[in-house]
């Protein structure tokens, strides 16, 4: 394999990088990153790029590390590339992370990038994750449960993250270094099986291509293009479903219940994954196991039920939609207000606004049937107006009623969420409910032929 031009080939196969860009290259010191600086450094003119390189000492290997650092510094300033370097005590933030030893790092890792994109104003990362590491990782997913997404394995190009290498086996790498008679570290921690990773790399892989497949690297490849065809479509049909079944607001997203449970299986798992992510960033540590639950809430649940997720997420179910949430969900104060005729109250408690006043009734009179205003029949009300949220044992006689009705039942006709029901403000004069904001007056109030004087009542904000 032509090294040169295969790493050429592969950065506009994926369109890698564009002129005037300037790219980090993440550097550890091993094989496939300083092939990958050098790499860059032979095409720096032909791609017209601005070079920085990026070393991170994760303080696992004490003196080794120390001797990486000092390793990198010393090439890059035989190359002339500008290095940014930290030092980072990885170990210790295992500890108070709770996190494994590759998932602490790979985390300070991609934290320390981001700073040193920030400081240079690149655009582009570059790692050097070769073939090789594209096969292992596809393994490792499906030990791991993974869905479609994990079948891909490591993807060339993901946001400003650029794998030039990809393509290329290690042992070309090797070849390529050895030829160019470039020096490059050894990390001990590789050669041993301590971690999964090097698990699957030295022990398994080898095993199954002796005894089982001896092409092994080509079939996970070839898994890797089948998977990432049928995701490309599962992407856009759940882009479809999106569109179509929820809706995003600010720190929430909203699920129409009916239009779920219409969809595909398929789709409404990853339709709740993008929910999820659309509220958080990601998808990390919201599993299959929590995507499952989130799909049998939405389906199942009785409305008014709650349910807690990672990710300081909470689910709420209601009579036509379900709600995810990054906030919990609050019910307002219980509230009580004089209301003055002719007069105006601010209700704190549930963010609205109640105003009283009174109008001559005649023959020509229009009544207004908006559901935010009420017109009752200001003689039949011998009292002032109480305005306050429900309470228990409430009832009124809804206006084209023969009977009482408990408010609460009214609530679960009308299809008014649990949450819902402590904002609504609730107009009693005499003892007697005579309006439930903005829903429906008492029968006994109504307006009739024998009214002289209107009361009309408007909320706002509700």
């Amino acid at each position: 394999m032509d090294i040169l031009q295969h790493f050429l080939e592969t950065t506009r196969k994926y369109n890698m990088i564009q002129k005037k860009d300037k790219v980090i290259v993440a550097v550890s010191g091993g094989p496939d990153s300083v092939c990958l600086l050098h790499l860059f450094m032979t095409f720096k003119s032909e791609l017209d790029i601005s070079l920085y390189a990026a070393h991170l000492d994760h303080m696992f290997r004490g003196r080794e590390s120390e001797e990486d650092a000092c390793f990198v510094k010393a090439l890059c300033d035989r190359w002339g590339v500008p290095l940014f370097s930290e030092s980072i005590n990885v170990p210790e933030y295992v500890k108070k992370s709770g996190l494994s030893p590759e998932d602490a790092a790979r985390h300070v890792r991609y934290d320390f990038f981001e700073r040193v994109k920030q400081q240079t104003g690149a655009q582009k990362v570059a790692t050097g994750h070769n073939r090789n590491d594209h096969e292992e990782t596809i393994l490792m997913n499906i030990f791991r449960g993974a869905g479609l997404d994990g079948l891909i394995g490591i993807e060339p190009v993901r946001d400003c993250y650029i794998r030039p290498l990809i393509d290329i086996p290690r042992e070309d790498i090797e070849k390529y270094l050895k030829h160019e008679e470039i020096p490059f570290r050894i990390d001990a921690t590789n050669l041993t099986t301590d971690y999964f990773r090097n698990s699957i790399r030295l022990e398994l892989m080898p095993l199954i291509r002796h005894k089982y497949c001896p092409h092994l690297g080509k079939s996970l490849r070839r898994l890797s293009e089948i998977a990432r065809r049928d995701l490309s479509f599962m992407e856009q049909e759940t882009e479809k479903a999106r569109a179509n079944v929820i809706r995003c607001e600010t720190a929430k997203v909203i699920i129409d219940v009916k239009k779920f449970s219409k969809l595909h299986e398929a789709i409404k798992y990853r339709l709740t994954r993008l929910a999820v992510e659309n509220l958080t960033g990601d998808v990390k540590d919201f599993e299959a196991r929590h995507a499952k639950l989130l799909v049998d809430f939405i389906e199942r649940a009785s409305p008014g039920s709650l349910l807690d997720l990672p990710k300081n997420l909470q689910g709420l179910k209601e009579y036509e939609h379900c709600i995810l949430s990054k906030e919990v969900f609050d019910y307002p104060a219980d509230y009580c207000y004089i209301l003055e005729v002719p007069g105006e109250i601010n209700i704190r408690e549930a963010g609205i606004t109640l105003k009283a006043y009174i109008e001559t009734y005649g023959e020509k009179t229009k009544i207004n049937t908006e559901p935010t205003i009420a017109c009752l029949d200001y003689d039949k009300i011998n009292s002032n107006l109480v305005v306050r949220n429900r309470r228990h044992g409430d009832r009124f006689k809804p206006l084209g009623c023969v009977g009482f009705k408990k408010l609460k039942d009214f609530f679960i006709d009308e299809k008014i969420p649990q949450r819902k029901r402590n904002q609504i403000p609730i107009v009693e004069a005499g003892g007697n409910i005579i309006w439930v904001g903005g829903m429906r007056i008492d029968d006994r109030f109504k307006v009739t032929k024998e009214t002289t004087r209107v009361l009309v009542l408007v909320v706002e904000g509700l």
